[in-house]
């Protein structure tokens, strides 16, 4: 079975996994001033599914009882599609350079990103966990493994995103549910930064985050905002 771009919710009623729709890698510089996140740049993702039920309408059987909402269609129907993503509810991310560590994002091959390592409590720290998601509702999501598996010839990268679920939505805490994401030829979208230091100073604090930094050329996006994008 091909996995390309797609995401399984393992032991859900859809054993052929779910076409994912959009996804999105960029990275955000944190300035340190907001007193809640860390100093760095972080990585951010965005993964939006299809619906469900797009490659398989049937309904579940009218005898059937499943054992959880996990197991049942009419469940998943009722909620149509998943969206799993650092930015569209809150800034989260994973932090992959300071002035200590610095990255080359050209050189991510065979880089695993890890998020919210279990030991976790799952009723506390909602707000600072990497990545939400709304999946049966809004639920919760933790243990991530973001692997680079891949370096394209023309700089995109091969990706594979693993991790596990609380059904928060109906008052879960444990983590009982995983998942698996493999996409291909994804291509970095930039760094994205606002004016809260002054530009050049933004800048300066991006170069010594960055190994490739000399590869990258500034864009305005609005008069407060700025990214920086690979210049090839």
């Amino acid at each position: 079975m091909d996995k390309t771009n797609r995401i399984f919710f393992h032991d859900n009623p859809y054993p052929k996994g779910h076409r994912i729709k959009e996804f999105v890698w960029n990275a955000r510089l944190e300035t340190g001033e907001d007193e809640d996140k860390e100093k760095g740049l972080y990585f951010d993702f965005h993964l939006k599914t299809e619906d469900y039920y797009e490659e398989d309408g049937e309904d579940d059987p009218e005898d059937f009882e499943p054992e959880s909402d996990w197991k049942a269609k009419i469940v998943w129907g009722n909620f149509h599609s998943c969206t799993m993503s650092s930015t569209k509810w809150h800034y989260g991310g994973i932090k992959v350079a300071d002035e200590n560590n610095r990255v080359n994002i050209q050189n991510l091959q065979g880089r695993t990103l890890l998020a919210d390592t279990p030991p976790i409590d799952m009723e506390e720290d909602y707000e600072d966990r990497a990545f939400h998601i709304y999946l049966l509702g809004h639920d919760a999501c933790a243990d991530h493994r973001i692997t680079f598996k891949q370096r394209n010839p023309d700089g995109t990268y091969n990706i594979e995103w693993t991790g596990k679920i609380a059904l928060a939505y109906v008052g879960e805490t444990d983590l009982d549910y995983s998942f698996s994401a493999y996409i291909e030829s994804v291509k970095f979208d930039g760094i994205y930064f606002s004016d809260e230091l002054p530009l050049e100073a933004s800048l300066d604090m991006l170069s010594k985050y960055i190994e490739d930094y000399n590869d990258f050329r500034l864009e305005t996006l609005s008069e407060k905002e700025y990214k920086l994008i690979l210049k090839k």
